[in-house]
């Protein structure tokens, strides 16, 4: 298996090598995994102390510059990693892995078992999902599976960790693919072809879309798919408030963090850690909140980028017929 994360500069170089970390340090079989961190759009720089621990934890950096109208997306990253990093590596299978992830112990679920192509886990319904036809986001559930010809009640049921009935709808921060179904670059055309055909409707639908893209490319290709356990991909953030519980993280082995490195939730994820995961606590306790390194002209560059993309995002609303409207911090 070979593990794909992006790094750009920001909050994405502390992220991305603390997870890695934690892959190093408490991965257990899968610890030695072969990580490439993939650059695929302008940035500014990484920091010197960046490039060293990359260096330290074994991790290869790949920089890509494809030629992508949609470069303003916020995870049109992800996208162009992963089918950069396919036509590249030669292992049987391949991880995606977002930064706002830690290891806590050995991953459980994540090799593909025979005959499976795909594993993820299921999101919370979030701001998107559909519990079916009654349900106020079905318009936007038909609209997307005839991006792949078919309808709403196609796609396959999903259940989700906090008990919700919702369609096919896949969390996008860790998956597994065989690599020889080319599927990292069959999602990033059929992401590109949601925003060609302008599928959304509200900014959310476009925020969260690559979730959404994520099981249609997968009902597209036929492929044989397995859902991943929450404790395989458990989230913990300030909007599900309810999982700040030691003993519901006991037996998980993989946490996705989301928000709760901040420094206005970093005590309360240290004290959820304690019961089940004292040695992550120990660890990480000395590092404190994740932070931004620290450079002018890296914050200017990156201030500059995030205006430029953002006029190009409000274009495509505006002829898409909608404003940025929404209110969930997520």
């Amino acid at each position: 298996m070979t593990i794909v994360v992006c790094i750009e500069s920001g909050m994405l170089e502390p992220l991305t090598l603390r997870m890695v970390e934690s892959l190093r340090r408490f991965g257990g079989r899968f610890a030695n995994l072969e990580v490439i961190a993939v650059t695929p759009r302008s940035t500014p720089v990484l920091t010197r102390e960046t490039h060293r621990r990359m260096e330290e934890l074994g991790i290869k950096h790949l920089r890509v510059f494809p030629d992508n109208p949609y470069v303003w997306h916020h995870y049109m990253n992800k996208a162009e990693a992963i089918a950069a990093v396919e036509s590249r590596v030669t292992t049987e299978a391949i991880a995606w892995i977002d930064s706002d992830i830690l290891f806590l112990r050995e991953p459980n679920g994540l090799e593909l078992p025979p005959g499976v192509d795909f594993i993820a886990s299921a999101p919370d319904a979030g701001v998107i999902g559909s519990g079916g036809v009654t349900d106020p986001n079905d318009p936007f559930w038909e609209r997307s599976a005839a991006l792949i010809g078919r309808v709403a009640d196609d796609l396959p049921w999903l259940q989700t960790g906090d008990g919700h009935r919702i369609r096919f709808y896949w969390n996008a921060g860790l998956y597994v693919y065989r690599r020889n179904t080319r599927f990292g670059r069959e999602f990033l055309a059929d992401f590109k072809t949601f925003l060609d055909r302008q599928v959304a409707r509200t900014h959310s639908q476009v925020h969260f879309m690559d979730q959404v893209v994520l099981g249609l490319t997968v009902i597209r290709l036929g492929l044989a798919w397995q859902a991943l356990p929450d404790s395989s991909n458990f989230p913990l953030c300030s909007y599900l408030p309810g999982n700040y519980d030691g003993a519901k993280i006991t037996g998980v082995s993989v946490l996705h963090f989301h928000d709760s490195m901040e420094p206005k939730l970093w005590n309360k994820l240290l004290e959820t850690l304690v019961p089940g995961h004292p040695q992550i606590r120990e660890w990480l306790e000395p590092l404190g909140p994740v932070a931004v390194p620290s450079s002018l002209l890296s914050s200017l560059a990156r201030e500059g980028l995030r205006m430029v993309r953002g006029a190009r995002r409000r274009v495509y609303y505006a002829r898409s017929g909608f404003i940025k409207a929404w209110s969930p911090a997520r």
